[in-house]
């Protein structure tokens, strides 16, 4: 007769290695902060003027002789440090094709939510077909096309 011998071996307890792993992994978890900005765009308006927050006389039609062209953006869920941006366009304008006229942005901060961004010129503008890329973060948000006629 054989006898069979059966070792069995207790499971073995957490090396050193993978105890500190995991302590440093809950004490990141523990002391991070995750920040995903849900900051978006609820209005962006091209106006004559500006005045405390406001769009005034918003247009998507200036004459040549406005002087100054406002965006007026309004950012909701907007936390310190957003950054809102615009690129102006003269899409089909005085013998320009997609020529970049300029770029403008800024930072929210302190619980602002809007801000006020411009495009100036101290001649008249020449008529036609212009666009501004709207940014948040730095990412696209929208395009909104205008003209000077």
């Amino acid at each position: 007769m054989q006898a069979t011998i059966e070792i069995r071996r207790a499971p073995a307890a957490p090396g050193p290695l993978l105890v500190g792993a995991a302590a440093a992994c809950w004490l990141v978890l523990c002391t991070c902060s995750f920040a995903i900005s849900t900051a978006h765009i609820t209005s962006a308006q091209l106006a004559r003027g500006y005045n405390q927050g406001k769009a005034v006389n918003p247009t998507t039609t200036f004459r040549p002789s406005d002087r100054v062209i406002h965006l007026v953006v309004v950012v909701g869920n907007a936390p310190d440090d957003t950054k809102v941006g615009a690129t102006w366009y003269a899409v089909d304008a005085g013998g320009s094709q997609n020529e970049k006229l300029d770029s403008a942005s800024g930072t929210l901060k302190n619980g602002e939510d809007h801000i006020d961004l411009t495009l100036s010129n101290t001649a008249n503008w020449p008529r036609g077909r212009y666009r501004v890329d709207l940014m948040l973060d730095d990412k696209r948000d929208r395009s909104i096309d205008f003209a000077v006629s």
